[in-house]
């Protein structure tokens, strides 16, 4: 049976966060159907919204439902991450006006929906990491590391992770920034089960990693409206944009200047322009990297073993590229419980395409499955 939560959504515009409370049956949140584990989630940069598209869906078939209209306030979707609960967090940003946001979504959730939380402290976020750390009552907290490029910071600071309590969102309470962290324009980020962090940097033809902080100080957490059944939730909705309010400028960490804990780069590797980077179970690394194709480096899907440490140049143990893997412009790479591959790419003519490659893919091989997009694609999640 489907679900409805009602919910109402107020702006605090002055804390740079989203606050949700209860409502009259205005603006419901539809949720549902009960979409199945794994089931991919991909943000249709073009048309402001999140496409979904169920396990197993067949090669040439595109979204079954869609996140997406001016109640959700996604505008410009970049990357998308979900917590142990399975809440949707997106980043946004629109080239047009400069609007960013982190966003969140209610499990589920389907339709014109309002945002159950967010915040507006980030100027032009990309990738995000979703991890958790215990709370006092040892129910995990979900915890966000976004990456951002800040033009208004200070020399060497452009660059930056910042680290939320996603419970509470607002301001960042890290931020990872300065010469020391070699960071340069991040793009995705994946968190591994030891809380390490793993940076692509678009424009430093590296991956880094880095030790997580220690977290800021438990927040209160807020209680859920209990679901009642609703009918069936209007899928494919308009995607009409819809600015989120500017936020007044709240204090921010002085940034940690960390050196990484590993540097993976050099020619050996073949990363050029790295675009995100992913992690499987047995926690091999899986990097989507455009190349220079101007230069006789195709783009091409990287795997590397675990375990790497150190300014070391290791060769990949598998590298997915060649005209036959139609890769042209990877974004994002995404990887299932069975070694499955989604990379989010786009197709000659512009269109958004995600690509499923086989657990086992190497060399110059045709992807077992394309899936279509009413729009651009820039990120991907796989639903818990």
């Amino acid at each position: 049976m489907l679900r409805r939560l009602t919910l109402g959504f107020v702006s605090l515009a002055a804390a740079g966060a989203f606050v949700a409370c209860s409502s009259n049956n205005t603006n419901p949140i539809s949720v549902g159907p009960n979409f199945p584990t794994a089931s991919l989630y991909a943000t249709n940069t073009s048309q402001n919204a999140v496409s979904i598209y169920l396990p197993g869906a067949a090669s040439g078939s595109g979204p079954s439902n869609q996140i997406g209209g001016s109640n959700t306030q996604i505008t410009g979707p970049q990357y998308i991450g979900f917590d142990s609960f399975g809440d949707l967090y997106v980043t946004n940003y629109a080239q047009s006006t400069g609007v960013a946001s982190i966003i969140v979504i209610k499990a589920l959730a389907t339709g014109n929906v309002l945002p159950i939380n967010g915040t507006t402290n980030v100027q032009h976020p990309r990738g995000i990491a979703v991890f958790s750390y215990p709370t006092t009552g040892s129910t995990p907290a979900p915890q966000l590391a976004v990456s951002n490029v800040n033009s208004a910071a200070g020399a060497g600071m452009t660059s930056q992770v910042l680290i939320f309590d996603g419970t509470v969102l607002g301001s960042p309470y890290t931020v990872i920034a300065g010469p020391n962290t070699g960071l340069n324009v991040p793009s995705g980020i994946a968190v591994d089960s030891s809380d390490k962090l793993y940076v692509a940097n678009l424009q430093g033809a590296s991956v880094e990693g880095f030790a997580l902080p220690t977290p800021a100080p438990t927040p209160a957490t807020s209680a859920t409206p209990a679901p009642t059944p609703s009918p069936t939730p209007t899928a494919n909705p308009s995607a009409s944009p819809s600015a989120n309010p500017s936020a007044t400028p709240v204090p921010t960490p002085t940034p940690l200047d960390l050196a990484p804990s590993f540097v993976i780069s050099g020619a050996a590797t073949g990363i050029v322009t790295p675009t995100s980077v992913a992690l499987d179970s047995s926690g091999n690394m899986y990097v989507s990297d455009q190349g220079n194709p101007a230069l006789g480096m195709p783009p091409s899907i990287l795997v590397f073993s675990p375990g790497l440490n150190g300014n070391v140049s290791p060769a990949p143990v598998r590298k997915i590229t060649g005209s036959a893997t139609l890769l042209l412009a990877p974004t994002d790479v995404k990887v299932d419980s069975s070694g499955k591959i989604y990379v989010a790419d786009s197709t000659s003519s512009g269109t958004g395409v995600i690509y499923v490659y086989a657990a086992t893919a190497n060399g110059n091989v045709a992807p077992s499955a394309t899936l279509t997009s009413p729009g651009s694609i820039s990120g991907l999640a796989l639903s818990p």
